[in-house]
């Protein structure tokens, strides 16, 4: 807007110093106020009357320059996202924001902003390599044709070296297996002190170590309106086909097998695949833990101490595999087995972690790190013998390979850890601080603190970024940490977080991101999100489940995400393409609902044995369609948009007619409409289930032949086995690279397509 003529030769002499101290306050604001009325000076000088309409351009507000300039409008509106000029490098660090108007100060103010073209999106992201575009580029041919579910690439081909390299050169997985030899035959050559261990028998490992679930568990599976009661002991399971159905028939040749509902007989804490190279049967490792552990006890007495419950296990399960008649691997028709029970008296294992290192056929030796309740970090070298597959191998360790112990501080305890590399691993300590430590030698290296609070997750960008970690505080900031300047290479999001949740934080090296619960101090948020380590502090809203987030899962060798909710569902979605244009619809997939059911308590005068030996009942529910995948923040926006347009338009109507009392329709009423499907980044009501319906935790298969498989191990003591790869992958893999064809040479169809026109010559 315009000044007024009469104001126009008014003026201060000096800004005014004003002090905003809590001591006084009122009296510096009363003085500067008599001050400034001083300095105020009006020109005695008198203007010319002029013709309103003869308005000079200095005059002009900046709205109103923009509308008299309609051919720079376009140009001035692109100046809002990041474009790569002589001033604007790739590798050129932004100034931090000194903005005086800018008084809320968690809020990004960077370069890249939510509207940012995908063009310039990939520039800053990826700007470190030459060949940014081209690799990117492969990434939406292979994925950006599947929404929901991974494809089943083809065998040998280069769309799997892809998939397995990202942005590593072709050369990096087996440099990596030669170091890792090289460095495993050095350490065995020169280790004070060797790993010791014994075999044991079945019925001792069941006795003192691994849990026992007594009787069976009831469970409800197939169509909704057609499902049929099965019942499982510990160590039984049941084969599913691709449709989600049970296989009655395990002698029909039609059906193909699409994975295993596995009961373990405990809650399991913690799971992760091996990485194995080449095409063999898969291993599944996961740390189990008896029920009773965490059971309901009225007298907190009753319950178990942590320090007592000394023995602790970790089972190894294998998987086998077949090939169809297309040459397409699935999973085979044999049942899971136990081949490798890993005991000790160390403690229950809270987390662990495979090497990310592949396993070499030839070698059979694996590194596997186990944190435990002692709150000490033990690194165990597990070797595998196939003949011992039939009957499995039971063995009890008395002293493991490495140990990571804690420095001797009062109640320092280690919370979590994460790979840097063969030889470096990353704790991080009760205290909020983060240390590296090398295996061999064994000591340690640096530590820094980096939060004020607990650390509940520690994930490393490992292999691109191995040395840049993010650390999620029980209270406080997500912060990213650079290992190699830490002092000086530290960033965090600026809004408050409250996780009381481990397992919610994962890594996608194809995306160079971090996938997480959104940052909030609310803990019962349902809103998932997506960091950039580039633009950490700028968080993009991925998805929001039902429920509270448990589990988050990124794929090694895609960029799919699986999510896990206190309700008991799995989720699953394409963040790559969820990230490619913030206008798009996208999906989301609900792949199955799990529900626990405790059993009946019964009197002594009742001596059912078939009810008391029930541990249970669950369902199973599975078929759900895909969902449109949109931001709840912005749905409520909207709503409260039409609420109000709504009132205006009653308001107008009601001026010129009267309302009947009988047509009347409260606001309230419409203010309640699906008023439940929009509480996610506000605190809201939580929804209580029971404990054991919950997801517990979620892992995505690291082997890129084997890349689509995925667990999901629920709190009722099942694990569900799943071959997620879409069917009829080679069609559809011609239509996606169609579609990508399209989306590079930008035909004007979507505004993703229309945004990413990246060919190598234009680089």
């Amino acid at each position: 807007m315009r000044l007024r003529k009469s104001n126009k030769e008014k003026r201060f002499k000096s800004a005014p110093d004003i002090d905003l101290s809590d001591g006084e306050q009122s009296a510096g604001a009363q003085q500067d106020r008599e001050a400034s009325d001083d300095e105020f000076v009006v020109g005695t000088q008198q203007l010319d009357d002029q013709d309103e309409n003869d308005v000079d351009q200095q005059d002009l507000s900046d709205f109103e320059l923009q509308v008299s300039k309609r051919s720079e409008s376009k140009r001035k509106k692109n100046r809002r996202s990041w474009v790569p000029n002589e001033d604007n490098s790739f590798g050129k660090v932004q100034p931090y924001p000194t903005d005086s108007a800018q008084k809320w100060t968690r809020t990004y103010v960077g370069p890249i902003k939510r509207w940012t073209r995908l063009v310039h999106l990939v520039d800053y992201w990826f700007g470190d390599r030459e060949d940014r575009r081209k690799v990117f580029n492969e990434f939406m041919r292979i994925w950006w044709g599947f929404e929901v579910l991974p494809p089943r690439l083809p065998q040998d081909s280069q769309q799997l070296t892809t998939a397995r390299n990202g942005w590593m050169p072709d050369s990096f997985t087996q440099d990596s297996e030669d170091k890792f030899r090289s460095w495993y035959e050095r350490y065995i050559s020169m280790q004070p002190i060797r790993q010791t261990s014994v075999l044991i028998d079945r019925p001792k490992a069941f006795r003192w170590f691994l849990p026992r679930a007594e009787g069976h568990t009831t469970v409800l599976l197939g169509h909704v309106s057609n499902q049929k009661e099965y019942r499982l002991k510990q160590g039984e399971c049941i084969p599913f086909s691709d449709s989600g159905l049970p296989i009655e028939d395990k002698s029909n040749d039609e059906s193909q097998n699409g994975g295993w509902l596995l009961d373990v007989g405990g809650i399991v804490l913690s799971m992760e695949w091996a990485p194995i190279k080449s095409q063999v049967d898969q291993l599944l490792a996961m740390a189990v833990t008896p029920f009773s552990d965490q059971a309901f006890y009225k007298n907190l007495d009753d319950a178990p101490k942590a320090a007592e419950l000394k023995e602790g296990n970790i089972q190894i399960w294998k998987f086998e595999s077949e090939q169809d008649h297309g040459g397409v691997i699935r999973p085979a028709r044999s049942s899971p087995k136990l081949v490798h029970a890993i005991c000790f008296h160390w403690g229950r294992v809270n987390r662990m972690q495979w090497c990310p290192v592949p396993l070499a056929v030839e070698d059979h030796v694996a590194l596997l790190a186990a944190l435990c309740s002692d709150g000490i970090l033990r690194i165990i070298e597990v070797k595998r013998k196939v003949e011992n597959d039939v009957e499995g191998m039971f063995e009890e360790f008395q002293e493991p390979m490495v140990t990571i112990t804690p420095p001797r501080e009062h109640t320092l305890e280690i919370n979590c850890f994460t790979w840097l590399n063969v030889n470096r691993i990353a704790v991080a300590l009760s205290d909020g601080s983060v240390a590296v430590w090398s295996l061999s030698p064994c000591q340690q290296l640096q530590r820094h603190p980096v939060q004020s609070s607990p650390i509940m997750d520690i994930v490393s960008g490992y292999p691109s970024n191995p040395f840049i970690i993010a650390t999620m505080p029980m209270g406080g900031v997500f912060t990213l940490t650079d290992l190699s300047r830490p002092t000086a290479e530290k960033t965090y999001h600026g809004n408050p977080v409250v996780s009381l949740q481990p397992n919610v934080l994962a890594w996608s090296d194809h995306l160079r991101g971090y996938a997480s619960i959104w940052p909030t101090s609310f803990p019962g948020t349902s809103t998932i999100s997506f960091v950039h380590s580039r633009v950490f502090p700028l968080s993009r809203h991925i998805c929001t489940v039902e429920g509270q987030t448990m589990s988050l899962a990124f794929g090694k060798c895609h960029p799919f995400l699986l999510a896990g909710s206190s309700d008991g569902s799995v989720w699953i979605l394409n963040v790559l393409r969820k990230m490619s244009s913030h206008r798009d619809k996208t999906h989301k997939l609900k792949i199955f609902q799990h529900e626990y059911c405790p059993p009946r308590s019964l009197g002594r005068e009742n001596g059912d044995e078939e009810q008391v030996s029930c541990r249970g009942a669950c369902r199973i529910l599975h078929g759900f369609l895909p969902q449109v995948n949109i931001h709840p923040l912005g749905v409520r926006v909207a709503k409260e948009s039409r609420v109000k347009r709504a009132r205006k338009e009653k308001a107008g109507k009601e001026k010129a007619t009267k309302v009947p009392d009988d047509d009347y329709v409260s606001d309230g009423a419409a203010e309640e409409d699906d008023d439940d499907n929009n509480f996610t980044m506000v605190p809201g009501p939580i929804t209580i289930h029971e404990p054991l319906t919950r997801i517990t935790t979620l892992s995505w298969n690291p082997n890129v032949e084997f890349s689509w498989w995925a667990a999901a191990a629920m709190g009722s003591g099942l694990v569900r086995v799943m071959d997620l790869g879409v069917e009829n992958a080679r069609e559809e893999f011609g239509k996606s690279r169609e579609q990508s064809e399209s989306i590079e040479l930008g035909d004007g169809t979507t505004e993703a397509r229309d945004n990413y026109e990246m060919d190598e010559e234009s680089d």
